[in-house]
C-alpha cells in the first residue's frame, strides 16, 4: 500500500495565494486594456513575479501539491504571454480596444465640431434676424412718419408691413441674386412711398 503524503501546509497557503494573485493581476491589466484604468499595473505585475521567484524556492514533496504549482506556473506563463501581446499591440496603435476608443474619440470629436458649427450658424442666423427686424423696424418707423406728414392714414401694423417687406426682400434677392435690400422712402403725388432696392457688393 502506497504511503500517504503528507500536505505542507504553508505550501499550500502560497499556492492559493498564487492562484489569487492572478485572478487579480488579470483583472487589472483587463480594466487597463478596456481603459477603465488609464495606468497599467505594472507595480501589480512585478509583485506577482516576484512572489512566483520566491515560490519556486519552496520545498515541494507532496505529488498533488507539485502538480498544482506546475499547473498554475502554466497558467501564469500564458497570462504574461497574454499580457505581452496585448501590450505590444498597444504601443503600435493595433489593439482593437484601443482602436475602438481612438475612433471613438474621433467621432466625439467630429461631433463637437458639427455642434460647434450648428450653434455659430445658429446664432448668425439668429444676429441676420435680429438685423432684419432692426431694418424692418427702422423702416417701418420712417414710412409712418413720412405718411403722417402726407397726411395719409398711419393705420398699418407693423406685422403686416413686416410681411409685405419680408416678400418683397425674398423676391429680389431671387430675381436680381444680391445678398443684401435696402429701403428707400419717397413722396410722389404727395403720398409717401417705400421700395425695396437691390444692393450692390460694393455698395
Amino acid at each position: 500500500m502506497a504511503k500517504r503524503q503528507k500536505k505542507n501546509i504553508r505550501l499550500n497557503n502560497l499556492l492559493d495565494e498564487f492562484e489569487r494573485r492572478m485572478f487579480l493581476l488579470k483583472l487589472n491589466y483587463e480594466k487597463y486594456f478596456s481603459g477603465v484604468e488609464r495606468i497599467e499595473p505594472l507595480k501589480e505585475r512585478e509583485d506577482v513575479r516576484r512572489f512566483v521567484r520566491d515560490l519556486m524556492q519552496e520545498p515541494k514533496t507532496n505529488t498533488m501539491q507539485k502538480h498544482k504549482f506546475t499547473s498554475l506556473r502554466a497558467r501564469y506563463n500564458s497570462l504574461e504571454l497574454y499580457i505581452t501581446r496585448n501590450i505590444v499591440m498597444i504601443e503600435r496603435g493595433t489593439h482593437p480596444k484601443m482602436k475602438f476608443r481612438a475612433n471613438l474619440r474621433d467621432q466625439q470629436r467630429k461631433d463637437a465640431q458639427i455642434r460647434s458649427q450648428q450653434m455659430a450658424e445658429r446664432r448668425r442666423k439668429f444676429s441676420e434676424r435680429q438685423k432684419q427686424d432692426l431694418a424692418y423696424k427702422t423702416a417701418y418707423d420712417k414710412f409712418m412718419d413720412a405718411r403722417q406728414k402726407c397726411g395719409q392714414s398711419t393705420d398699418l401694423s407693423y406685422d403686416a408691413m413686416r410681411k409685405s417687406l419680408n416678400n418683397q426682400v425674398r423676391s429680389i434677392k431671387s430675381k436680381f441674386k444680391c445678398e443684401r435690400v435696402k429701403f428707400r422712402i419717397s413722396i410722389e403725388d404727395g403720398k409717401a412711398k417705400m421700395k425695396a432696392i437691390p444692393v450692390k457688393a460694393k455698395d
